[in-house]
């Protein structure tokens, strides 16, 4: 009996320290779900534009979605070609007067098909380095900014999850 409680705790350490985080499915804005970690708990205070907000103070883990609608944009005369120009055009201005800010290459994919584009980014405030993975996800009605973030000393711990989040957004 006691093997079998030490094998227990040995299969539920290794899940622990292996990352791999359960994820439940959320809901958000006009008609939106989007898998979020389970250590994440659903807030308001983040971004007054999102339609969508989840923090875990004690790890450092945020996410927040913003929505555009295709519709909207382009009687306003703005028309995106890809989730890549999309994401592109955000992160033209985006934290643009922080220090160390520096943007990685962007990555293409697609996922339930939705076209989604991501990069990461880094910049530095009041001294302490943040790591954020943008996305931008595009379905048939809508463009998605999925920002996950977390700070720079978690990095290798989070960013599978906030790089998964973007990938599960489903409308």
């Amino acid at each position: 009996m006691n093997k079998f409680f030490t094998l227990i705790f040995i299969f539920l350490l290794a899940a622990e320290v292996s990352g791999q985080s359960r994820f439940v499915t959320q809901k958000g804005g006009h008609s939106y779900t989007m898998d979020v970690p389970d250590y994440m708990l659903k807030t308001f205070d983040l971004n007054d534009a999102a339609t969508l907000e989840y923090q875990n103070k004690a790890k450092e883990a945020y996410v927040i979605v913003i929505e555009d609608s295709k519709e909207e944009l382009a009687s306003l005369g703005i028309k995106y070609v890809s989730s890549k120009e999309f994401l592109e055009d955000f992160l033209k201005t985006y934290q643009e007067d922080a220090a160390d800010r520096v943007v990685g290459a962007i990555t293409e994919s697609t996922s339930g098909g939705n076209a989604i584009s991501q990069a990461s980014f880094t910049w530095k405030s009041d001294d302490v380095e943040t790591y954020m993975i943008v996305s931008a996800v595009s379905t048939k009605t809508h463009f998605y900014k999925v920002l996950g973030w977390t700070i720079a000393g978690n990095k290798s711990l989070l960013e599978n999850d906030l790089r998964s989040m973007a990938k599960s957004l489903r409308d």
